[in-house]
């Protein structure tokens, strides 16, 4: 076994001389095992270890022996050894978190604060298998069948082309010490679940389904690696300062223009899932807008699909505005626009106050919303719901309705104020 993990760590160059190594070490077979091999490899390689143990507070004594068991086997070969005690359940409800998303945060954040060239986790085949399958029944694209990746940063994963059998195998063999996590025994976590339940019927199915499935990892990530330099090399052609290309991204493949979109905006810092990503691909065919999350939306206007934050005007609805250059108007789906440089003051929008008046463009007369409200045949019990635009000189405009004749848009207008009420949030 120590063959293999060394041709995984030359395969993916792990290691380099001098390198000080956190090995993350939680007592249990596989991290044991990684800590064993790398201290046969320490020489070689030329590095030096620490230990690195998270105690959870979840298992009670059972977990505090795991610290101890560890603790010990340091002190007894002189490795440095760090500990960081947490009470993952209570935390994990606090910041509104799974139990299992908040350790493995913690876990990663205690180990980067150790100030160590490399991470080295017990993370093995048969845990990158599980990982795979949780992310299929959860929903995932091809980046997910990927998997537990070798490298990340400075993390690095030496048993990720290791079974589990093998891991106990060689501890076995080898009399490597080691603890039984008890909660691995119970289906309390979808990924105990996964390997309690479902990896066994595979096992049924055929008894070298991990090597099969690993062979299938291995080639999804050098496809995933073909497909991300095509659309490195695309995605300067059609992204600049200005969005990115409709046409441009029309010429392409769908698997490489929907990656372009998910980079550009991520570049925005929005992260689009597949739902929204899909609805962001219709923009292509149409000059419009989606709501990706809170104020950020995607348009696509003028062969331009961009990220845009609108500033949302505070009233009973939540406006979404815009300031646009007459060229990058059209009044298409716009509740309310007007020539922004006719406007007096401050814009806000508020519900119909008596007295209000207002002369809709283009009508040559003044009169009073409940009239305009009466001739539009707007319901009373609708009347409540409509929100007027008004600046320091009164109201100048009814929203999705009219607007008044002194701010509208004429020949002269250079800049258009659009408000809009943002589509209804699908996440």
């Amino acid at each position: 076994m120590i063959s293999k993990v060394k041709e995984t760590i030359n395969k993916y160059n792990m290691l380099q001389k001098g390198d000080r190594v956190a090995v993350g070490v939680s007592g249990g077979a596989d991290s044991m095992a990684l800590l064993n091999i790398l201290l046969l490899l320490k020489n070689e390689y030329e590095i030096d270890i620490a230990v690195a143990h998270i105690e959870h507070g979840i298992r009670g004594k059972e977990s505090l022996d795991d610290a101890l068991f560890v603790e010990s086997f340091c002190n007894d070969n002189n490795i440095e050894f760090h500990k960081l005690s947490i009470n993952a359940v209570e935390e994990a409800k606090e910041a509104n978190l799974g139990v299992e998303e908040y350790s493995r945060n913690k876990r990663y954040e205690f180990f980067s604060s150790l100030g160590c060239d490399k991470i080295a986790t017990a993370h093995n085949l048969t845990d990158n298998i599980e990982t795979v399958v949780q992310r299929i029944t959860r929903g995932t694209g091809l980046k997910g069948l990927c998997g537990i990746p070798p490298v990340r940063d400075n993390i690095i994963r030496p048993l990720i082309n290791i079974t589990c059998e093998e891991i106990r195998d060689y501890c076995n063999a080898n009399s490597v010490c080691y603890r039984v996590d008890s909660t691995n025994l119970t289906n309390d976590y979808s990924r105990n679940f996964v390997r309690n339940n479902v990896l066994p019927l595979l096992k049924s199915l055929n008894s070298g389904y991990q090597i099969s499935v690993n062979s299938l990892i291995n080639d999804l990530n050098e496809d995933y690696s073909y497909i991300e330099n095509c659309v490195d090399n695309a995605y300067e052609s059609v992204v600049s300062e200005r969005g990115i290309s409709v046409s441009g991204l029309k010429k392409l493949d769908a698997a490489i223009s929907k990656r372009i979109i998910k980079k550009y905006f991520l570049e925005n810092k929005i992260e689009l899932d597949r739902l929204h990503l899909e609805e962001v691909f219709k923009l292509l065919d149409k000059q419009s807008k989606v709501q990706i999350k809170g104020d950020f939306f995607a348009v696509s206007s003028n062969d331009t699909l961009r990220a845009v934050q609108y500033n949302l005007i505070s009233s009973k609805n939540e406006y979404i505005t815009q300031i646009l250059t007459i060229d990058e108007f059209n009044s298409q789906n716009i509740d309310f626009y007007c020539d922004y440089d006719k406007i007096n003051g401050d814009t806000i929008i508020r519900k119909r106050a008596v007295g209000d008046k207002i002369s809709p463009a283009n009508r040559n007369c003044t009169k009073s919303l409940k009239k305009l409200f009466n001739e539009l045949s707007i319901p009373i019990e609708q009347r409540f719901d409509v929100d007027v635009v008004c600046d320091d000189d009164g109201v100048i405009g009814v929203i999705g309705f009219c607007t008044d004749e002194r701010v509208k848009i004429d020949s002269t207008t250079k800049k258009v104020l659009a408000i809009k009420l943002p589509l209804e949030d699908i996440e």
